[in-house]
């Protein structure tokens, strides 16, 4: 049977589809348009079902600014080359502007944001299903995110790597700090360093979890069994030291002079412009980084 091309083009407008695809779900549907859009829905659910247990070793990392709130989002994909598509680059920006407004946390997991709505009125989970089951045809999801918005006074500062798979968000606080050239550039600096350093766990080592670094010195302590008695415990508790400094981020060496760790460093800044100044929190959005 003939379909009409007007028919052909609500059905288009309905689903974001192909108008050959919209054509043969309407002749397969004999030309009902409530039912070709319903199969094709199905259609789209059976295609997640399918995907959904496919790595996703790909992403883009995604960031937006408003009145000094910084927010970041890493969208996965299987592939690079759907990663820069223009679907997804159209949902991520979107996405990371909207965090700026509606996100329901400062920092999580991707899961969190499924159930937001954007400005075009549909969730995040309905762009992704409508992304994977209709358009992408590839396993996709949202990784962490993070949304800063700074104390009175203080500032956020954001570093993108120039691959686009990660973003580094820094807070600093203190005094008239977002006016202050110096500041801006220590948290450009950190965001760099905090790039290059995938392992860190926590800003200062009152943060960690003390579980944690029980565990991690009851792994030294086995690894010096074989040493002399008198020693174990000093080489042990050394061990220790050397890997919280890999993911403490103020006690690590300054990325660009590591003859200071970064906490000299932020005083030494706070001295320079003349200012209170701490770093208040940082958070890492990789995306198969």
């Amino acid at each position: 049977m003939g379909i009409d091309a007007k028919t052909v083009a609500e059905l288009r407008r309905r689903t974001g589809l192909p108008m050959l695809k919209c054509k043969e779900a309407l002749e397969a549907a004999g030309g009902d348009l409530a039912l070709a859009e319903e199969n094709l829905r199905k259609e789209g659910h059976k295609t997640i079902d399918k995907l959904k247990d496919r790595e996703m070793k790909e992403g883009v990392v995604f960031t937006a600014e408003d009145k000094g709130a910084v927010a970041a989002v890493a969208v996965l994909c299987e592939t690079d080359f759907v990663a820069r598509s223009a679907d997804v680059q159209q949902f991520g920006e979107m996405l990371a502007k909207d965090l700026l407004a509606r996100a329901p946390a400062d920092q999580g997991a991707g899961d969190a944001l499924h159930g937001m709505k954007l400005a075009d009125g549909k969730t995040v989970k309905d762009h992704l299903d409508d992304l994977v089951g209709k358009r992408i045809r590839e396993n996709m999801k949202i990784g962490a995110f993070a949304r800063f918005r700074p104390q009175p006074g203080g500032y956020v500062g954001a570093y993108v790597h120039h691959n686009k798979k990660i973003a580094c968000l820094v807070e600093l606080e203190g005094k008239d700090v977002a006016s202050r050239a110096p500041a801006k550039e220590l948290a450009k600096d950190l965001g760099m360093q905090i790039a290059f350093h995938s392992q860190l766990l926590a800003l200062d080592p009152k943060e960690l979890d003390p579980a944690w670094v029980a565990k991690e010195r009851e792994i030294f302590v086995a690894q010096v069994q074989d040493m002399p008695e008198a020693k174990r415990a000093q080489i042990a508790e050394g061990k220790l030291a050397k890997r919280l400094k890999e993911v403490v981020l103020l006690d690590q060496p300054f990325l660009k002079d590591d003859k200071v760790s970064v906490k000299q460093r932020v005083e030494a800044v706070a001295k320079q412009a003349e200012t209170s100044l701490r770093v208040r929190r940082f958070a890492r959005v990789g995306a198969g980084a």
